[in-house]
C-alpha cells in the first residue's frame, strides 16, 4: 500500500535485528565460510573424482595391456580351427573323390552286360531283317519265276 505522500511504507524490523548486514548474515549464512564451504566440497568432489578416473585409467591400462595377449591367443586359436577344418575338408573331398571313383567304376561295370545285351539285340534285330529281306527275295523271285513261267507256256501255247 502507498501513503498519500506517494512513498512506500516502511516496515519495521523484526524484533531483536537491528542491521541489514546482520539479517543477510543470518539468512544466508557468512559468505567467507560459505565460499570456504563451496570450495572444500568442490575440493573433495575433485579428488573423489581424480581418485575414479585414476582407477578406471589404471583399469583401462591394464586392459589395453591383456589386449595383445588375447590377440594372441584368438590367433592361435583361428590357426587350430582353420588347420582341424582344412584337414577334415581335404579328408572329406578325399573320401568324394574316392566315392566317386567307385560310382564311375560300378557304372561302367553295371553298363557293360547292358552295353553287350544291347548289343546282341540289335545283332538278332539286323540278323532278322536280313534273314527276313532274304525270304522276301526269294519268294518274290519265285513268284517272278511262276509267272515268267506261266507267260512262256502261254507263249508257246500259242
Amino acid at each position: 500500500m502507498q501513503h498519500d505522500s506517494g512513498t512506500p511504507p516502511t516496515t519495521a524490523p523484526a524484533p531483536g535485528i537491528t542491521d541489514v548486514h546482520a539479517l543477510y548474515s543470518r539468512l544466508l549464512g557468512n559468505p567467507q565460510v560459505n565460499a570456504d564451504k563451496a570450495i572444500s566440497a568442490f575440493r573433495e568432489e575433485f579428488e573423489a573424482k581424480k581418485t575414479l578416473f585414476k582407477e578406471k585409467d589404471d583399469e583401462t591400462v591394464s586392459t589395453l595391456q591383456q589386449i595383445p595377449a588375447q590377440l594372441i591367443s584368438a590367433k592361435e586359436h583361428l590357426d587350430n580351427s582353420l588347420s582341424s577344418t582344412q584337414s577334415t575338408t581335404v579328408e572329406k573331398l578325399q573320401a568324394l573323390q574316392q566315392a566317386i571313383a567307385a560310382s564311375s567304376q560300378a557304372r561302367e561295370k553295371s553298363a557293360n552286360p547292358t552295353r553287350s545285351a544291347k548289343e546282341a539285340f540289335q545283332k538278332d534285330i539286323y540278323d532278322a531283317r536280313d534273314a527276313f529281306d532274304q525270304e522276301m527275295a526269294l519268294r518274290h523271285a519265285d513268284v517272278v519265276r511262276q509267272y515268267v513261267g506261266a507267260f512262256v507256256q502261254q507263249i508257246d501255247h500259242y
